[in-house]
């Protein structure tokens, strides 16, 4: 047995391609052999004949064909050039058309999710307000159950205070209150400390007088 089977198997199908491609130039081969013999032969052979008959008439044949083939070459490339404008414009005409198409279409869904969007936050709006006073009326009634008809008053407090900025104190504002209380405490102090000390000129007025 071999070893290679991938091999063997690759090696068979190169055969068969070959023998393939072998087997289609027969037939071809066979076929323009048919054509020849059937078509091209008599056709030249019949020319012939005419051209040796009728050598004048051949030849004006010949020169119209070849003048007329010399001067259809522009306008058969005229024709082939504005078929391909006409096919160029018409693909652009319809590209237009579709970019237009899909700018409205995109200008539609955009004002669509814009309305949308706008009725969401309406509604979440009105959601929010809604809550807002709901919960406002059970602290009004939770005031009113315990503080009776005082409540009414902290109940109006705290909702200002829900509603209205709290200024905070800065940190060592308290130590800053402190120390400048003190500062007057001591400058009072030293204050009344001369107030009561006795001055000299009144010991010495006081000492004439005793005198």
């Amino acid at each position: 047995m071999d070893d290679n089977p991938g091999v063997n198997s690759l090696t068979a199908g190169l055969d068969e391609l070959a023998s393939y491609l072998e087997k289609s130039t027969l037939v071809v081969q066979a076929y323009t052999d048919i054509i020849e013999r059937k078509y091209a032969r008599p056709a030249l052979d019949k020319i012939s004949r005419y051209f040796q008959g009728q050598p004048l008439t051949m030849t004006w044949v010949t020169i119209t064909l070849t003048l007329f083939a010399v001067l259809s070459i522009l306008p058969i490339l005229s024709f082939i050039g504005l078929s391909i404008f006409a096919l160029c414009g018409s693909m652009s005409i319809a590209l237009a058309f579709a970019f237009a198409a899909v700018v409205a279409l995109e200008t539609m869904f955009a004002t669509v999710l814009l309305l949308v969007l706008g009725g969401l936050l309406f509604f979440s709006f009105v959601v929010t307000t809604f809550g807002a006073m709901a919960y406002l009326t059970f602290c009004l009634v939770q005031h009113l159950q315990i503080h009776e008809r005082f409540g009414i008053a902290e109940w109006a407090q705290k909702t200002k205070q829900h509603f209205t900025s709290i200024s905070v104190k800065p940190e060592g504002s308290d130590d800053l209150d402190e120390s400048g209380v003190l500062i007057a405490h001591e400058a009072n102090d030293t204050d009344k400390r001369k107030n009561l000390s006795p001055s000299p000129s009144r010991s010495l007025m006081a000492s004439s007088g005793s005198i």
